[in-house]
């Protein structure tokens, strides 16, 4: 692999890297590159040099397997090593313990003997080679500017999915202070292509490194020195501008090609859900990511609207109240809003009945995470909804399925409430007599429906009646 000739066979080429994959695949070879940082480096420049003269998917995709081992490599010695520290009785107190990983106290990285250096090295290469733009000497310009979306090939996606992967894992081989030093490149990079390749897709399905850039941007919100003392305030800072770049997306429209909204609504719930409050709670972002919710709920498009809710849902029920409530506060009324609406303009289709549920089971969700003075409030608002889904006994046979299917999803959740907050519940039948009429009704038809298809499924037994009793006045 050093020294390979012009016309080296590709047989040979993929035989010695299965080799080196097959070696790092077991323990003890492994620890050794682990423990021998001048090797791994040594080992990523001629994987480096050898991607650079072979354009073939399969080898440069065979070298990047490698590379994910080499960095899985280092991750376990220095996590061996901060363990041992961490039970030496010599090193008990925190602030003596020493600095493991590359970047030590200083967060410098020397070219040609880090491991990291060589990593990024291999990662841009293959990002710049499938997306010229991230190159910020063709662009001029050190932000991320506004191109056109595009759709790769099939190796191009893969490439790129594998580079964002091993991207993802880089700071877990640095010290605090050497993951400072290397956060704005990998960040540039992982949101760059998330700016490049959310194309709308007319299928609805996500492309591959659009999945590949939120699941890496996941890694690194998530990664341990997102908290450690000696790098959480830099962290916070860059992340706060990582999403800043994020949400001036929805901003740069000239670019010819509509950017695909539920990805970006993706990525900023990401960030909501995994970085610190002290980044996602600060007013100005949170104002922003609340706006652009807020835009998606009133979107033409079926699945962005779908998408909002579903997100929405995930930030409602964080566990940390200082994360979810600004948004329950801010957003819930419009939910409930948008669900009014559908009382007069009812689904059409499976794509505007699948949003109506989704509201449904957001609305719910609030619900019963509720203190209990708001509680009986939400109920009061939830239940004539819900009930204004409900359709005649007569009319079901004529409407269509997505009506149909509406219907018994509402009634699948009135059933569910009366039990739950019978208090609530019991007062707003009181309050509207046709509301509790037009929900007995439904129930009665519905056990009617229940009993034909069992009568259909088992013939009648003549002189034996039934002998389960379901219960129907829980009004």
């Amino acid at each position: 692999l050093c020294s390979p000739r012009s016309d080296e066979a590709m047989e040979n080429i993929t035989a010695c890297l299965d080799a080196l994959r097959v070696l790092l695949e077991v323990p003890w070879p492994r620890s050794k590159f682990g423990s021998d940082q001048e090797l791994s480096v040594e080992l990523l420049n001629v994987l480096h040099r050898l991607i650079l003269t072979r354009e073939f998917p399969d080898i440069q995709l065979a070298s990047l397997e490698i590379v994910q081992q080499v960095l899985f490599a280092a991750q376990e010695h220095v996590k061996e090593k901060r363990r041992s520290a961490e039970v030496d009785d010599g090193a008990e107190e925190k602030e003596t313990l020493p600095e493991f990983g590359e970047g030590k106290d200083t967060g410098g990285l020397i070219p040609g003997k880090s491991l990291v250096f060589a990593t990024l090295e291999m990662c841009v290469c293959i990002l710049v080679r499938q997306l010229p733009q991230l190159n910020l000497k063709i662009t001029g310009s050190p932000g991320i500017t506004a191109g056109k979306p595009q759709l790769l090939s099939a190796d191009g996606n893969r490439l790129v999915a594998a580079a964002l992967g091993i991207l993802s894992g880089v700071p877990a081989v640095c010290s605090p202070e050497g993951s400072i030093a290397v956060l704005p490149t990998i960040l540039y990079l992982i949101i760059g292509v998330l700016r490049e390749t959310a194309v709308k897709l007319s299928s609805g399905h996500l492309p591959m490194t659009v999945a590949a850039s939120l699941q890496a941007l996941k890694g690194v919100l998530s990664s341990p020195m997102a908290r450690a003392e000696k790098s959480q305030m830099a962290w916070n800072e860059l992340l706060r501008s990582a999403l800043v770049t994020i949400l001036n997306f929805w901003d740069q429209d000239d670019s010819g090609q509509e950017l695909d909204e539920s990805s970006l609504l993706t990525a900023i719930t990401i960030f909501i859900l995994s970085v610190s409050p002290e980044v996602s709670t600060m007013e100005c972002l949170q104002r922003q990511c609340i706006e652009k919710f807020k835009s998606a709920m009133e979107s033409k498009d079926p699945t962005v609207q779908l998408k909002c809710y579903q997100l929405l849902l995930s930030i409602f029920q964080c566990p940390n109240p200082a994360v979810s409530y600004p948004y329950i506060h801010s957003l819930i009324s419009s939910v409930v809003a948008k669900l009014q609406e559908t009382e007069k303009n009812k689904p059409e289709n499976s794509a505007e009945l699948k949003v109506v549920q989704e509201g449904i089971k957001v609305v719910a969700a609030v619900i019963a995470l509720a203190e209990e003075e708001h509680r009986s409030q939400l109920v009061a608002c939830f239940i004539p909804i819900l009930i204004s889904f409900l359709l005649d006994e007569n009319a079901l046979g004529s409407v269509s399925s997505s009506a149909k299917y509406l219907h018994e999803f509402a009634l699948h959740y009135l059933m569910q409430i009366g039990p739950q907050y019978t208090s609530a519940f019991k007062k707003s039948m009181a309050s509207s007599p046709s509301m509790k009429a037009r929900l007995e009704s439904a129930v009665k038809g519905n056990q009617e429906s229940i009993k034909d298809k069992s009568t259909s499924k088992h013939p009648k037994n003549p002189g034996k009646g039934s002998s389960i009793q379901l219960k129907t006045n829980f009004l």
